[in-house]
């Protein structure tokens, strides 16, 4: 099994794990959109993951899409969290922590993407 699909696995366990210890249960009624959208990623590459793991004809496809929307989700976020540490008058509690972890997922998330253009290219499966 490839990186992309072990960190689909982590990635999609994770995601939804820790915005949920970061802001708790109780934020869904705040920013639904906020947890929302890290829960849906979380699913998506779980879904991915386990279809390459059984060898589907659309697991590669599908793992290029996720990863393609978690690096840009993590993009935005982790520049928003940028800008809140360094020009916002009010940073974040932990926000050092949040940010360091943040950079961490997106480059997983990135290279996890790079790695399922390769493996989609070498197995022969064409994009369009």
């Amino acid at each position: 099994m490839r990186i992309n699909v072990w960190a689909a696995i982590g990635l999609g366990i994770l995601l939804p794990t820790l915005e949920t210890l970061r802001r708790g249960f109780d934020h869904w009624s705040v920013s639904f959109t906020t947890m929302f959208e890290d829960y849906l990623a979380g699913v998506g590459l779980l879904v991915a993951a386990i279809g390459a793991m059984k060898g589907a004809r659309w697991a590669p496809h599908a793992l290029i899409v996720m990863w393609s929307g978690t690096s840009f989700m993590l993009l935005i976020s982790t520049v928003s969290q940028i800008e809140r540490e360094f020009w916002s008058g009010e940073p974040e509690p932990r926000g050092g922590i949040v940010l360091a972890a943040k950079v961490v997922l997106l480059a997983i998330a990135v290279i996890a993407l790079a790695q399922s253009f390769r493996d989609s290219r070498f197995a022969g499966t064409k994009l369009a």
